[in-house]
This record gives C-alpha cells, structure tokens and sequence, in this order.
C-alpha cells in the first residue's frame, strides 16, 4: 500500500515524549488493519480526558473534585490543548467550567485525527491509502512497529500492579496510573485486558481512577452518553 504524505517527521533527535493522548491513540490501533479496534465513542471522550490529564500532570490547570480550580498558560504541543487552554485563558476565574463540561467541549472527531497526525509526524504511525474488497478507498494508520500497542498494554499493567496507589509513584509511573484510570472511566480496560485471567487487574484499574477527578468526570460523561444513547 503506497503511504500518503504525511507531515514532515520530527528527528530522532526533536522527539517529544508521547502524550498520554498518542499513547491511547496507539494502545487501540490496529497493527494489521490500521484501524481503530474500539468503539469511537467512550475512546473519543478518553481522548479529551487525556489533554486535562496531560495538563494536570505539567501544571497547566489544577482539578479539586469535579472543578477546574486553576490554570496556568503552560504552553501546547498540539491544536487540542491549544484550544482548551485558549478556552480556559479567556474565562473568568469565577466562571471556570466543571470537568465535565470541559470533556463535552472537546471536539470529537478532530481531536482523534490531530493526535493521528502527530504521530505521523513523529514517526509511529504510517498513513497509507488502502481499497476496501478493491472498491473503497480508505485510510489506515498502521504502527511503524506492530508490537507498540502492546508494550504500552503491558507497561500500564505492571505499574498499576507494582503501585499501592497513585500518591508518591514516580513521574513516569503516575503517567502510567492515569491512563489506567482513563481506560477504566471510558470503559475501554476490558477490551485490553479481557476474560476473568485479567478481573484483579481490572479492579485495579477501578480504585486507581477513584483517586483520580479526571477519570470520575470521564466516567460519568461517558455514562451519560450511553444512557442518551449518544
């Protein structure tokens, strides 16, 4: 399949960490097909949850329960935390959005496609042109190593094994923690770690994201989603 052009690749040298938005992104990315092996919704909405997790961690906002209680102009990587913190700059103190609003603001569908592209151009993911049954054309976003999903999978596993909870886990570990409280809030945990083999684990996940606000808003924005039937 002939790739497509993508953005011009950072050098090795450039490279950023992955967010933890890519990281989601590449967790759920089919090796073979290129394709997101989820369904779009709760991960879309995990994707938003992750930007605000993203700038909690970096100190762009601070979070008490379900409120945005600070900010700071922290600077972004990519369009859809520019956009939030260009959000949250122009609202006044006192009027600052709950969480869950914030979540539902997040545009969808661009959001997923800009971290696409992002990893594009840092170089794990290729987009290529294929035909579907040799009639329909579409986009696949293959891994540039197939097995990346799958590390990812199995370090998340064994910080969230290894940790007694969230408070004192080093930087890399708490990273880690978030994302296994935003795959519980998003009701993705079980389509990595499936079958009762995975329950404890999974439980796990369950008491990581009940320390976390940004995973209880996601789950409840999630919840009512479904209930809506949207």
């Amino acid at each position: 399949m002939a790739p497509l052009g993508p953005p011009d690749p950072y050098a090795a040298s450039d490279r950023l960490p992955l967010s933890l938005a890519e990281e989601l992104v590449l967790l759920f990315t089919d090796p073979d097909s290129g394709t997101l092996r989820v369904s779009r919704n709760g991960f879309q909405r995990a994707i938003a949850a992750a930007v605000f997790a993203e700038l909690l961690l970096t100190g762009g906002i601070e979070v008490e329960d379900r409120r945005i209680t600070g900010f700071r102009p922290v600077g972004a990587r990519d369009e859809v935390t520019a956009e939030v913190l260009d959000r949250l700059e122009r609202t006044p103190k006192g009027r600052r959005p709950g969480l869950d609003a914030a979540l539902r603001r997040v545009p969808r569908g661009p959001a997923v496609r800009i971290f696409r592209e992002r990893l594009v151009a840092s170089g794990h993911l290729t987009l290529e042109r294929r035909l579907f049954l040799l009639l329909v054309p579409y986009r696949a976003w293959p891994p540039v190593r197939a097995t990346v999903g799958a590390e990812i999978a199995e370090r998340i596993a064994a910080t969230v094994r290894g940790a007694s909870g969230p408070r004192g886990a080093s930087s890399s570990a708490e990273r880690d923690l978030h994302l296994a409280g935003l795959l519980w809030a998003a009701q993705l945990d079980r389509r990595l770690f499936p079958g009762r083999v995975h329950s404890e684990l999974r439980k796990s996940f369950r008491a990581v994201a009940r320390e976390q606000p940004i995973s209880q808003a996601l789950r409840r924005v999630v919840g009512a989603d479904n209930a809506s039937g949207g």
